[in-house]
């Protein structure tokens, strides 16, 4: 009788447990799968660009004076820099993006973030650019031999190893060949951006069209402007070395020896956003301020000698 007693337990933890092995194949255990951490944003750094200007020289637009670029400040982190590296002192690219820098430095400053701007030609040449475009002469800097840029690995244009004039290679970038999206901007400055600011502040006949965007030959008119105050002054505004004409420029934003932002220009008129550039530099709320701040007027044209 306890033999059989001791056999109907058995039995009965056996199918117990034939039991519980059915319930777990049919319910397979939940995988666990660590939390993602919530409003943490991942930012990108590297100090390549800082080890990559060592050495390297730029002249200073007000004295001449040759200068290591990276001996202007002290690259402490927390520190931020701004360093447009513009094409040459003739291009449009050069004058429209200093037309915007000129808008935005003064709340960069305001915040502890210095810039630095290099453009491609000789002192004269930026001398004569800062005295048209009443860029800040103390910030400014020639590069004559495009070294920085070269350095930096910024596009050296269309056909860099072609034995030809840069004049010649400047009619193919002109119409996108070995410069991508410029014939698309260009049409952007004739038929307007409903996604871009106005260029010019109210009043102005542009109104017509509507208000709080770009509208239609607006940039168009901009670059007619720059281009008329240009080639009076071609002469005294680009570089002597020919390779220069189609050399391309970029942006660096700097936090200390660390890049946390980059821009290279893909061809003529594609130079850094400065909204993006300023994201980048500031906090949210100077950055509003800043893009909402009126713009500047374009250049009166250059009087004919």
């Amino acid at each position: 009788m306890a033999l059989s007693a001791s056999r109907t337990q058995v039995l009965s933890s056996s199918s117990r447990q034939t039991q519980s092995n059915h319930i777990l194949r049919k319910a397979p255990l939940p995988v666990l799968r660590p939390k993602a951490p919530r409003n943490r944003a991942v930012v990108v750094r590297a100090a390549k660009e800082y080890d990559t200007l060592r050495g390297l020289t730029v002249l200073k637009a007000n004295t001449g004076e040759a200068v290591e670029l990276l001996s202007l400040w002290q690259a402490y982190p927390g520190t931020k820099v701004v360093l447009p590296f513009m094409t040459h002192f003739a291009d449009l690219s050069s004058w429209e993006l200093a037309q915007k820098l000129i808008k935005v430095m003064p709340t960069l400053e305001a915040s502890g973030v210095q810039v630095y701007a290099v453009g491609l030609g000789s002192v004269a040449n930026a001398q004569e650019f800062s005295r048209v475009l009443k860029f800040p002469l103390d910030k400014l800097h020639a590069d004559p031999t495009g070294a920085t840029h070269q350095a930096l690995g910024f596009s050296p244009g269309f056909a860099p190893g072609l034995e030809i004039s840069g004049y010649a290679k400047l009619v193919p970038m002109l119409m996108g060949i070995g410069s991508p999206g410029t014939v698309q901007e260009v049409l952007r400055g004739y038929v307007g951006d409903k996604d871009s600011k106005p260029v010019f502040d109210s009043p102005t006949p542009f109104d017509v069209l509507g208000t709080g965007y770009q509208r239609p030959f607006e940039l168009a008119t901009l670059r007619l402007f720059n281009m008329i105050g240009i080639l009076p002054k071609w002469s005294e505004l680009a570089p002597t070395d020919e390779a220069l004409l189609v050399q391309q420029g970029g942006t660096l934003v700097l936090d200390g020896t660390e890049t946390i932002y980059r821009h290279d220009d893909g061809g003529i008129l594609k130079y850094t956003d400065v909204d993006a550039l300023l994201r980048a530099a500031l906090s949210a709320e100077v950055v509003t301020n800043a893009i909402t701040a009126p713009a500047p007027p374009p250049p009166p044209p250059a009087a004919r000698p």
